[in-house]
C-alpha cells in the first residue's frame, strides 16, 4: 500500500471512530504537522463531515438521509448499482461532488445483521464494513462516501463488495456486486 493510501484509511479508522482513543490523538497531531496539501485534504474532509453530522444525517444508511445530504446544500452523486451479479461501471461524477453515494439494492430486512466485503476482483481485501444499518422500508443499502475517499477506492481498479448476512450464527452471501471503476 501507498503512504498516501495508508493514510487515507487511518483517515478512514479515524472518522469512523474505528481507532483506538490513544492512536487517535496521536493522528490529530500529525494533521497539524502534514504538508499542506494532506492538511487541505483533511481540512475539506472534516468540514464536509462535520456538515454531516450537524445535520443529523450520519447515523445509518437510508434513503431520507441521501435526501438529507441533499438538502443540507451537499453536492451529492448518486448511484443505484441494483440487485448485484453483472459487472456494473459506475457513472463519472462531476467536479464538485462532496459525497457519492452507492445503492445497493439488496433487501437485508430478514438479517440479524450484516457486514460488506469489499476487496480487488483477484481476492485482496480493501475494507470490511461490519454492521451495515439497511433502509427499513425496502432493505436496502446506502454507501455514503467522500468523494476524495470515492476517488482513491473507486476510480482506480476494479471491486467485488460482497454482501454478507447473518441469521443466527449462520452467516451467508445475499449478494455479489462487481464494480468496473468509474471513467
Amino acid at each position: 500500500m501507498t503512504a498516501r493510501a495508508d493514510r487515507l484509511a487511518a483517515l478512514d479508522d479515524y472518522v469512523t471512530g474505528h481507532m483506538a482513543d490513544e492512536e487517535a490523538a496521536r493522528f490529530e497531531e500529525a494533521l497539524f504537522d502534514a504538508p499542506d496539501d494532506d492538511a487541505a485534504f483533511s481540512d475539506g474532509l472534516a468540514r464536509t463531515v462535520t456538515l454531516m453530522a450537524r445535520s443529523a444525517v450520519w447515523d445509518g444508511g437510508r434513503r431520507e438521509h441521501v435526501d438529507q445530504l441533499r438538502a443540507a446544500g451537499l453536492n451529492v452523486h448518486y448511484v443505484d448499482l441494483g440487485s448485484g451479479g453483472a459487472p456494473t461501471t459506475l457513472a463519472a461524477w462531476a467536479a464538485g461532488t462532496q459525497i457519492v453515494v452507492i445503492r445497493l439494492g439488496v433487501d437485508l430486512r430478514a438479517y440479524d445483521g450484516a457486514d460488506v466485503e469489499v476487496e480487488t476482483t483477484d481476492g485482496r481485501p480493501i475494507k470490511t464494513f461490519r454492521d451495515v444499518v439497511c433502509d427499513p422500508s425496502d432493505g436496502a443499502l446506502y454507501a455514503v462516501c467522500q468523494e476524495p475517499l470515492a476517488q482513491y477506492l473507486l476510480r482506480q481498479r476494479r471491486l467485488n463488495a460482497r454482501v454478507v448476512g447473518t441469521r443466527g450464527d449462520r452467516r451467508e452471501t445475499v449478494a455479489v456486486f462487481d464494480i468496473l471503476p468509474a471513467p
